[in-house]
């Protein structure tokens, strides 16, 4: 019996005095500012921007994801980010606090949209047109793979003469190919924003520019495109023609969607689609059979059932085919790629 007792005690001690691992690191602890989203966050702690869906996934107690406001604190620690929730503070009281942060930015004059962060979902789809013309990162000074903030760059451009000191570009990657739910043709490719670069100069065959953000690893091959920056409100405008198209994409490739949400559809300026014009989303139901006895044995034994609504989007980009929404409302039904959206003309 003494014996185990001594053993047992020596297990304790060495316990005790075992040092940390050689790589263990002491948590970060961050107080959100003004202006932070989780997008940000995520891409300044852990270099990867599109990690916030997992930040909210592991924090059930928040209802809401863009639920952070001024003064809360994040614990970054092993690659990860937890929410050190505020002891007593109900969900109710974090979004009033989170209402009250906001109080003092400018609010939304009559008639606009105030757009949330989108994480990149207005840029996440490129048409095949639009893709055509990409330019592409063929070179760098140094022999390198990787290529990150502060790097010069060599871009073979589509339209060189079109390119100019000081002008922006978004550096991209071509995903997936999108086929169109009802052509079942290509119509274009999902997007992977992986930085932006900054013109410095050109020669009479590449751009020359420098890597000034990167969200994900950069290498040769890269393609690149004039980078858009979506304003904070977006105008709502009347549309002036009847438009009816379908959902063909959706950010970062998610499945079901809900809102604030981005969406693309097959319709563009080439059809008189503008940015602000607000969108009707619905999901045609089309036939049934009809449950009558007299109507088992015939051949239209059909009946035509109404579609259903599934809520409410704006345009907050516009290209030639093609262009991006914000779901703004949406019904008790999730909406998915190949329903239906159309113009409200009024």
């Amino acid at each position: 019996m003494k014996i185990t007792r001594i053993l047992l005690m020596g297990c304790l001690i060495a316990a005790v005095c075992t040092p940390l691992p050689a790589g263990a690191e002491e948590p970060i602890i961050y107080t959100v500012k003004k202006g932070d989203t989780l997008w940000g966050i995520s891409k300044r702690f852990i270099k990867d921007p599109y990690y916030w869906p997992n930040l909210w996934s592991n924090n059930p107690a928040i209802g809401n994801p863009h639920l952070i406001y001024p003064g809360q604190k994040l614990r970054i620690h092993d690659g990860r980010i937890e929410l050190i929730a505020v002891e007593g503070q109900t969900e109710e009281e974090a979004l009033a606090a989170a209402t009250a942060a906001e109080s003092t930015e400018a609010p939304a004059k009559a008639g606009e949209v105030k757009l949330v962060d989108t994480y990149g979902g207005a840029r996440s789809f490129i048409s095949t047109g639009e893709a055509a013309a990409l330019g592409t990162l063929i070179d760098m000074p140094e022999n390198r793979v990787l290529l990150y903030e502060g790097d010069t760059i060599y871009l073979e451009m589509d339209d060189l003469a079109a390119v100019t000191p000081g002008q922006r570009l978004e550096l991209l990657e071509l995903g997936q190919e999108i086929i169109h739910p009802v052509t079942e043709q290509p119509i274009g490719y999902q997007v992977n924003h992986m930085g932006m670069a900054e013109v410095t100069g050109k020669t009479s065959s590449v751009a020359v520019a420098v890597i000034k953000d990167s969200t994900r690893e950069i290498q040769r091959g890269a393609r690149v495109r004039p980078y858009a920056e979506l304003p904070t409100f977006i105008p709502r405008k009347p549309a002036t023609v009847n438009l009816q198209g379908y959902i063909v994409a959706a950010d970062e490739g998610k499945i079901a969607l809900s809102q604030l949400d981005v969406i693309h559809i097959d319709q563009g300026t080439a059809n008189g689609l503008e940015v602000g014009n607000e969108l009707e989303l619905f999901r045609q139901r089309t036939f049934t059979r009809s449950a009558r006895p007299i109507k088992q044995l015939d051949e239209d034994n059909f009946v035509e059932l109404p579609e259903v609504e599934l809520g409410k989007a704006i345009i907050i980009a516009c290209q030639e085919q093609t262009a991006a929404a914000l779901i703004l409302e949406v019904s008790n039904l999730p909406v998915y790629r190949g329903d239906q959206a159309r113009t409200k003309v009024q």
